[in-house]
């Protein structure tokens, strides 16, 4: 059982509302076109974000519900196709190590381990960029996204 019952604004968005009333979205993006170069898969690659809709998120930084909430997002999102997920850290307001943590805590606690998760940094700019590959361990182009995120991350300077 979902511990913030979520519902589907649609079949790449969602939200949930706290016990404190902060509400949330989580949403996912296709990304396909940062791997346009891997056709085969490209429009299985979706960016995840989860935001803020109402209320304030600080009042709640121990909710440890909001996690499990966003790993059941994940696993209906993984249920229903072979997708892969990659989230990356928002850097806007320098609280993108913060994100991480966050987001790896979440990861390593709930995780029933049919996810593959991969660490990425991309530089651009002089700006770290953390970022991450979810991908199903039963994915049949999973090598092929591995290597794909880790290049796409090494040559991140190059654009």
């Amino acid at each position: 059982m979902t511990p913030y019952p979520f519902t589907s604004l649609s079949d790449l968005s969602f939200e949930f509302t706290t016990d404190q009333g902060v509400v949330y979205k989580a949403y996912f993006i296709s990304f396909g076109s940062v791997f346009s170069e891997f056709p085969e898969f490209s429009d299985s690659i979706y960016n995840f974000n989860l935001e803020v809709f109402h209320g304030d998120m600080y009042d709640q930084a121990m909710d440890q519900k909001i996690g499990e909430t966003v790993v059941d997002i994940f696993r209906h999102f993984f249920a229903i196709r072979q997708n892969v997920i990659i989230y990356i850290c928002d850097t806007s307001d320098n609280k993108h190590i913060v994100r991480k943590r966050k987001f790896d805590l979440w990861f390593w606690k709930y995780s029933d381990g049919s996810i593959l998760k991969d660490d990425g940094l991309a530089v651009i700019e002089d700006t770290e960029i953390f970022n991450s590959l979810l991908v199903h361990k039963q994915n049949i182009f999973l090598d092929k996204i591995v290597s794909a995120f880790r290049t796409l991350n090494e040559r991140a300077a190059d654009k």
